[in-house]
């Protein structure tokens, strides 16, 4: 029996009820959700301001009023909303024939389409941050830009600041820069965290917990992170400084950047109660499902699937990266 009219609205509701169970699980599945800060606003740019050296807490003498605090500002930098979509085509001929497992698997494709690349899109703000200035996206859009408040990209051995000449990495280095994943490039990592100072000379310690790899290195990133003995030892050494740790967080969409490069070694370290200071994904309209004017002169019932939506580099040093070509 064909899809009349008359049953548009069902359909509808049917179509609605689809994008909510893929958007859903999409949404739960997508890792960058969970490296990024993501937050709605209802801005077309967004400005952003890095504050370094916060001092606040001082002596007090008996009867002196409480001293304000002072602040020193540094990098800031601007980020424009983009809008991106498409159109899922319900035609006459799936109405006629009643083609309904057609149209559902036309409404999943697009859906895991867009979530797909909202997902990759922020994998690649990971994956060209070691030497690009901009790249093309996953949408196709030439000129992304691939570098930070700063002007460096992401991942680097000199970022700078306007407060003075103090330079810091993020840039992973054991023995040589963009050392493979060890589990003594892991070590080192930590502990350069631990010793980080902010741009004013304070101490700013970077607490990694978390590893994050492609599906190639979950084997090797499990070992290091949970065996209880040193790999290679043959004194029976136990793992005592990384055992249990940090947090393997494996993310499907590292394996490959958009543009086919095989980024399969790349890793990175992050601390996750802070990379949302780093990395942000500013929502002013989440990806949605609306229903079209039913006249069309093709017949077709052109549903539309859009949103936007803008990714931002912010204070560098609660992520670091290695490309692990260096070794």
């Amino acid at each position: 029996m064909a899809i009349l009219s008359s049953d548009f609205s069902a359909l509808t509701d049917d179509l609605q009820e689809i994008f909510n169970e893929v958007a859903s699980t999409n949404t739960a599945e997508m890792v960058g959700n969970k490296v990024f800060k993501v937050k709605d606003t209802n801005r077309l740019t967004y400005d952003y301001l890095v504050l370094h050296g916060m001092d606040v807490i001082k002596a007090v003498a008996e009867g002196q009023d409480l001293p304000a605090s002072t602040v020193v500002e540094g990098d800031t930098a601007t980020w424009t909303q983009q809008y991106y979509g498409g159109i899922v085509s319900v035609t006459k001929k799936m109405r006629k024939f009643d083609l309904y497992d057609q149209i559902d698997s036309v409404v999943r494709s697009a859906v895991d389409d867009a979530f797909y690349k909202v997902d990759q899109s922020m994998a690649d703000v990971l994956l060209y941050g070691f030497s690009a200035s901009s790249y093309t996206n996953v949408y196709g859009v030439a000129g992304t830009s691939a570098t930070g408040p700063d002007a460096v990209c992401l991942f680097s051995a000199s970022h700078s600041n306007n407060i003075n000449s103090n330079l810091f990495r993020n840039l992973i280095y054991y023995g040589t820069e963009n050392p493979a994943l060890t589990r003594e490039a892991v070590a080192a990592t930590i502990k350069r965290g631990r010793i980080h100072k902010d741009p004013t000379g304070h101490s700013r310690p970077v607490i990694f917990d978390t590893l994050l790899v492609s599906p190639s290195l979950e084997d090797e990133a499990l070992r290091i992170v949970f065996t209880d003995k040193l790999p290679g030892g043959f004194d029976n050494d136990t793992n005592v400084y990384l055992r249990g740790k940090l947090k393997v967080k494996v993310w499907e969409k590292l394996e490959t950047r958009s543009d086919g490069t095989d980024t399969s070694a790349y890793w990175f370290m992050y601390d996750s109660k802070k990379v949302g200071e780093t990395l942000k994904a500013l929502f002013a309209e989440r990806p949605s499902l609306d229903a079209p004017e039913q006249g069309y002169k093709d017949k077709n019932w052109n549903y539309s699937i859009d949103f936007y939506y803008a990714l931002g580099l912010g204070y560098a040093p609660f992520i670091w990266g290695s490309t692990g070509a260096g070794s």
